[in-house]
């Protein structure tokens, strides 16, 4: 990794990285058998129902109905609908911490593949609004990771480049999509292996 003060933003993605998000155990329910997690990530990351509405390409209803057919969920739409927007199980214990720490010496936004009935809650009520300065959505942006059009828009937008973000995501593919467009980044899976990544990149604490 290069010297720890190129890096001028510390970008994260939320599910699985700061907030604690069930659905990929929640939805092994809907599938024969007992598949691994990485059956059941297999087939959520390939779902075209989720790609199509994290991409703003399907709105609430066409989701939840080419969802349940995907799936073969029998339950009414109006429950999947409830079912969908409790998979958000709030922060990871330790996230307003690590933010609040971060924003002294960074510049703090989020690269999220969500969707319009996460990304409210995930924005008020676990307070992302407030904690990051930057907030990139992937049904508002229209492209969805590991897409590298994504990360070149963010930096764009960012008006840095792309070797002076730091990103962190719990997909390898989305790690390894960040690399090859010119990020460093790391997978992890909460606040304390990122802050385990940050002190061995040299980058926390940095006062």
């Amino acid at each position: 990794m290069n010297n720890p003060e190129d890096i001028k933003v510390i970008l994260f993605d939320l599910g699985g990285v700061l907030i604690d998000f069930v659905g990929l155990r929640e939805v092994k329910q809907f599938m024969s058998g007992d598949p691994s997690p990485l059956e059941v990530r297999s087939k959520w990351v390939n779902s075209k129902a989720l790609s199509g509405f994290e991409a703003g390409k399907l709105n609430k209803h066409e989701f939840i109905d080419l969802f349940r057919e995907e799936w073969e969920i029998s339950m009414s739409a109006e429950d999947f609908e409830a079912l969908f927007v409790s998979w958000l199980n709030g922060p990871f214990p330790g996230m307003k911490e690590l933010l609040l720490d971060l924003r002294r010496d960074y510049q703090l936004a989020c690269l999220s593949n969500t969707n319009q009935l996460h990304w409210d809650h995930l924005m008020e009520v676990a307070g992302l609004n407030r904690l990051l300065d930057n907030h990139y959505a992937s049904h508002e942006i229209g492209m969805i990771k590991p897409d590298r059009r994504i990360y070149e828009f963010v930096s764009k937008d960012l008006r840095v480049d792309p070797a002076q973000i730091l990103f962190f995501d719990d997909g390898k593919e989305n790690v390894e999509g960040a690399i090859n467009a010119g990020m460093k980044a790391f997978q992890v899976d909460g606040p304390a292996t990122i802050r385990e990544k940050l002190r061995i990149a040299s980058l926390f604490p940095k006062s």
